[in-house]
């Protein structure tokens, strides 16, 4: 990725966010979503991503670009087709399943797709196509032939997504490519969807292709999916896409869960060195040192993560703002078992019921520094 991804992964799901409602208000935010935030990272691979504005960098996620701001275009699309793509989805919910959730969420957002769907037709988007080959979804469902069969609207929408979407960034060259790339991922996004619905779906009845089709193996469907995916893909996209898709089939436990657990007087102790570190990087006086060593200090002791990811005292005091890292403190808090710290730079033992890493056959999670996992062996990224 470029060159902050390795040490701030945020950076396009925030933008992708952020855009979102810089565009199409505030509420659209609720339909973000980690295939099209994969989307904009893809984009942003190609096109290098550009300079990020000061809203995207900062913590606080009620801070969004101004009004004339110049955006990403690669965000703008991202955020645009997150947009249509939720449309379409909550449409194809509330065709077959009714219901009052659905006519609201339908109600709701119909006023951010429609100026979705005037902006990607100025962007000679093929919205047509794509409305028409996601129509044929039911009526696959009823008749179901094949995986293939049902998959195909999800792969082929997520393809003319994927190839336009190089287009509008300045990458032409690339279309069709992208096209494959697109056809590939959208038949993971449908193959995952199931494997995760399929004991929901056993119970309320709904179509799930697993379940129509006993003879596959949904585990081994999702794998093969993601690795001719990762195939095409650059190696740290790669690595991620693999990660997260180990991560969702339960074949490794999420990095926070593999954090080692500082003691308190520990945990105090590098939150104020990282204070300190932070004051000589202000330049800051007395007075201001001051106001730095103790809200750096308390911050970087409640939000250990995400404070440290900051640059500087402006992004750190936005931390507090940052839904993420506000979420972090239930999630870290409730399970990861007991484990003994040791040296920084040592590997850390996963628990004995977390399958090894499938790609260099081990446990391989790096030591942590400052109490944070910050990466995984070469092999698997």
């Amino acid at each position: 990725m470029f060159g902050l991804m390795r040490h701030a992964p945020r950076l396009p799901y925030c933008g992708t966010c952020k855009t979102l409602g810089a565009l199409y208000g505030q509420r659209a935010r609720l339909l973000l979503n980690h295939d099209t935030v994969f989307l904009a990272e893809i984009l942003l691979e190609l096109t290098g991503g550009g300079e990020w504005l000061a809203a995207y960098r900062s913590f606080n996620c009620l801070r969004l670009p101004r009004a004339g701001e110049r955006l990403p275009l690669a965000l703008e699309y991202a955020a645009t087709m997150t947009v249509v793509l939720a449309h379409f989805q909550i449409e194809d919910h509330r065709l077959d399943a009714g219901g009052l959730r659905w006519r609201a969420a339908a109600r709701l957002f119909s006023p951010a797709y429609r100026k979705a769907a005037r902006r990607l037709k100025e962007w000679e988007f093929p919205l047509d196509e794509m409305a028409g080959i996601l129509e044929t979804q039911s009526e696959r469902e009823a008749n179901a032939e094949s995986l293939e069969h049902v998959a195909e609207p999800t792969a082929i929408a997520t393809a003319l997504a994927l190839r336009h979407g190089v287009r509008r960034c300045g990458r032409p060259e690339m279309a069709e490519s992208a096209y494959e790339l697109g056809l590939n991922f959208g038949r993971l996004i449908y193959v995952l969807d199931a494997y995760e619905d399929r004991e929901r779906d056993a119970e309320t009845g709904a179509f799930n292709p697993l379940l129509a089709f006993p003879g596959l193996d949904g585990r081994r469907e999702v794998m093969a999916a993601a690795d001719e995916i990762a195939a095409m893909l650059p190696a740290a996209l790669a690595n991620r896409l693999r990660a997260n898709v180990d991560e969702r089939l339960g074949l490794r436990l999420p990095v926070l869960q593999a954090c080692r657990h500082a003691g308190l007087r520990e945990r105090v102790r590098d939150a104020v060195a990282f204070a300190r570190s932070m004051r000589e990087r202000e330049a800051a006086g007395i007075m201001k040192g001051a106001a730095v060593l103790a809200t750096v200090a308390l911050l970087a002791f409640v939000f250990p993560h995400h404070a440290r990811r900051a640059e500087s005292w402006q992004q750190c005091l936005g931390v507090p703002f940052n839904l993420m890292a506000l979420g972090s403190i239930f999630a870290f808090a409730s399970q990861m078992p007991p484990q003994t710290p040791g040296p920084i730079g040592t590997p850390v033992k996963l628990p004995p019921n977390v399958p090894s890493c499938r790609s260099c056959g081990g446990s391989c999670m790096e030591g942590c520094g400052e109490g944070i996992c910050e990466s995984a062996c070469d092999s698997c990224g």
